[in-house]
Order: structure tokens, then C-alpha cells, then sequence
């Protein structure tokens, strides 16, 4: 009989000795037995370490590595290095895993002939309550066999999220490609997710929630700050970087993507700057403004066309940099904030946000109504079989 292969899971620990037992206990639970289970205590100042030592002791399948505070991306890192299974897990230890998770991977892996595997998840309050969400990366029913490229695609437009607890993939991608997550900053899923979607030979998403994310008041993306707008902007370059070198082919849909993503992605600083008068740091604004003008060259001088709104709205944003950075307008940028001097820039922003968001619901019916067309004309070949 064919040995069943080791499994990492890799849990990062610091400060959640509220939430760690349930987490552990949701792992230690699986119906697949045969896992190695990292604990890394990120030097956590509470009863964390002492917890992890106790599972230890408990599950034999329980390892725990103690370390200086370092970070998520250390932490994550310090669990690869450790790793000996053929395949790594990533877990967040505040939030729960379904008991088939592992098993339900595996078994999609062996029948999809895939060597990655997505699912779908849920989201739970502090309480254990669930809660209602509505995230583009649920938004299938059926399995979906992908090439690397076609899921780097859904990745970059956000139709598959960047979570690194939302799939399984073999070791091999961590530990023979020099991967790393990048220390010191945050939104380290978005910057490495597509080097392991592009490292993969077959990609398979089944329709089974098997993770249950649990949203806390603190999170690192529910504040505004200038620091995590910079991770951001440096995740998406890395992970536009990776794309490029790696699949060339992409370049023209990447530098889109990119406008795409950095007129969502800045768009609630600007509001908030033209509504409540925060300062922008001038470097910030014109590093902003430098790579919009460059993306939007390199869009200009492509082969797909950039739809006229997000045009507009990249306009917007290039005007909030410059009446709140300090920055000297350009003759474009000058002439449109003449164009209407009763019209303020923080009702243009908020008209044009609008046109954006319904430019979005549309394309969204659209996709739907394509999805509902495609399942008729499949059941009406079914009847016709009959």
C-alpha cells in the first residue's frame, strides 16, 4: 500500500491565547492523520509559548519552534525552513480549519491530477458566530481545473484572494524556488501568492468551505495607515515582478491590472484626504503619482485598451495628490480642475466613485448572466441526451 505523505502545517503564534486552543484543537482534529504540526511562537508575551508546549506534549504530531518576535513573514519562514512533509499548510492561529481540509486536498489533488488545490472559506466573529461576507474568491459552484496562467489571472483581478490558509501546495514550491515571505512588512500574501500559483503544473479550486476566518476589531487592514498603503503598493510590484519574469506573455495585462488595482487600492486615502484634510506625504504622493503616469504610459502603448473609467477615476487621484502633497499640477491635471470651479474635488471624487462602483456592478451582471446562459445551454444538452 502506497504510504500516505506527510503534511506541514504551519501555525504562526503571537498574542491569540484567546483563540489558540480552538484553532490547535480544529487541526489536531483532522480526519487525515498523518500531519506534522509547527507551532511557531513568534516570542509572544503571554500564556502563548506555554500553551503551544502543552499541545506538544499532548499530540505527539505537535512541534513547537520558540523564537524572537520577528513577524507573520518571519514566522511563516522559520515554520518552511522546519518543514519535512511533501506538502505545507498555512494556518492563522485565531482562526478554525473544517476537519476534512487536509483530506478534501488531497483527494482533489489525486483525482484532478493537480498539485494545488483551493477552497472556499467562511467568516466567524470573535465569538464563533457567523457572519455574512461576500468575498469574489466564493464565487464558483463547480470545480474549476486551471493552468497556472489562467489562475494567476482570477488572482490579479481579484477573483481569487491572496490568503495563503485558502490552499495546499507541495513543499517542493517552498523550499527548492527560494521562496521567502519579505520580513518587516505586511500584505506578504499578495506579494508571493501568484509565485506559488506560477510554480504549480495544474491548479484545481473545489466548492468546499474548509476555513473559517475570523475578523477581529485591530486587523491590520482596518486602520489608515501610510505605511501599510506602502506595503501594499510594494506587494503588488512584487508580485507583478514575478509575473512578468516568469510568464513574459502577461506583461500587457499585468500593467492594466496594475492601474486597476491602484485606482481601488488608493482611492479611500485620496477620499479621505480631500474630506478630512489629512496630509499626504509628499515623497508618498509623487512615488503614487510617478507610477500612475508610468503604468498608464505603458497601458497607452499596449495592445488592451484602458476603459474610460478607470481613466477618469486615475485622473481624480492624480488631482488629490496634488491639492493635498503640494505637488505642482501637470497642464491636464490643471485643466481639469478648472473645468468646473462650483464642483468640488471631494464631490467629483465621490460622483466619479460611483460611476466606477456601478461600472463594476455591471460587469459583474454581466459575468453572471454569461454564467447562467453557459448552465442552461449544459442542461439543455443533458435533456436533449435523455
Amino acid at each position: 500500500m502506497e504510504q500516505e505523505p506527510l503534511v506541514s502545517i504551519i501555525i504562526p503564534v503571537y498574542k491569540v491565547e484567546k483563540f489558540l486552543d480552538e484553532c490547535v484543537k480544529s487541526v489536531v482534529a483532522q480526519t487525515y492523520r498523518n500531519l506534522e504540526i509547527l507551532l511557531v511562537d513568534d516570542g509572544s508575551p503571554d500564556d502563548c509559548p506555554a500553551m503551544c508546549d502543552a499541545w506538544a506534549t499532548r499530540d505527539p504530531r505537535v512541534r513547537v519552534i520558540h523564537k524572537p518576535n520577528g513577524g507573520l513573514s518571519d514566522a511563516r519562514n522559520a515554520g518552511i525552513a522546519q518543514a519535512t512533509g511533501s506538502y505545507i499548510y498555512f494556518a492563522d492561529s485565531d482562526d478554525t480549519v473544517a476537519p476534512t481540509l487536509v483530506e478534501d486536498c488531497l483527494n482533489a489533488m489525486r483525482e484532478y491530477d493537480a498539485d494545488l488545490v483551493m477552497f472556499q472559506f467562511d467568516t466567524i466573529s470573535e465569538n464563533d458566530k457567523p457572519l455574512l461576507s461576500s468575498y469574489r474568491h466564493n464565487d464558483f459552484d463547480e470545480v474549476q481545473v486551471l493552468t497556472p496562467v489562467e489562475a494567476i489571472k482570477k488572482q490579479v483581478k481579484a477573483e481569487i484572494d491572496g490568503y495563503f490558509w485558502a490552499f495546499l501546495a507541495p513543499a517542493s514550491t517552498y523550499q527548492e524556488h527560494g521562496f521567502s515571505f519579505p520580513v518587516g512588512r505586511k500584505i506578504e500574501d499578495l506579494s508571493r501568492i501568484c509565485n506559488v500559483i506560477g510554480e504549480a503544473t495544474r491548479v484545481v479550486r473545489i466548492p468546499k468551505v474548509l476555513y473559517h476566518y475570523r475578523l477581529r476589531e485591530g486587523s491590520i487592514t482596518a486602520t489608515l495607515d501610510p505605511q501599510l498603503t506602502r506595503d501594499w503598493t510594494r506587494a503588488a510590484d512584487d508580485r507583478e515582478e514575478y509575473v512578468v519574469h516568469r510568464f513574459p506573455e502577461l506583461k500587457g495585462f499585468m500593467t492594466l491590472q496594475q492601474l486597476n488595482f491602484f485606482a481601488n487600492l488608493d482611492y479611500e486615502t485620496m477620499r479621505q484626504s480631500l474630506i478630512a484634510g489629512l496630509k499626504i506625504d509628499p515623497e508618498d504622493a509623487d512615488a503614487l503619482r510617478r507610477r500612475i503616469e508610468g503604468l498608464t504610459k505603458s497601458a497607452d502603448e499596449g495592445e488592451e485598451p484602458m476603459p474610460e473609467a478607470l481613466s477618469e477615476l486615475l485622473g481624480l487621484l492624480k488631482l488629490g495628490v496634488t491639492k493635498f502633497a503640494g505637488i505642482e499640477a501637470d497642464a491636464d491635471s490643471a485643466d481639469a480642475a478648472a473645468d468646473d470651479d462650483d464642483v468640488t474635488l471631494a464631490e467629483r471624487f465621490r460622483d466619479m466613485r460611483e460611476d466606477w462602483r456601478q461600472l463594476r456592478i455591471q460587469r459583474i451582471e454581466n459575468a453572471e448572466e454569461r454564467k447562467a446562459e453557459r448552465k442552461a445551454a449544459r442542461n439543455g444538452v443533458t435533456f436533449g441526451a435523455i
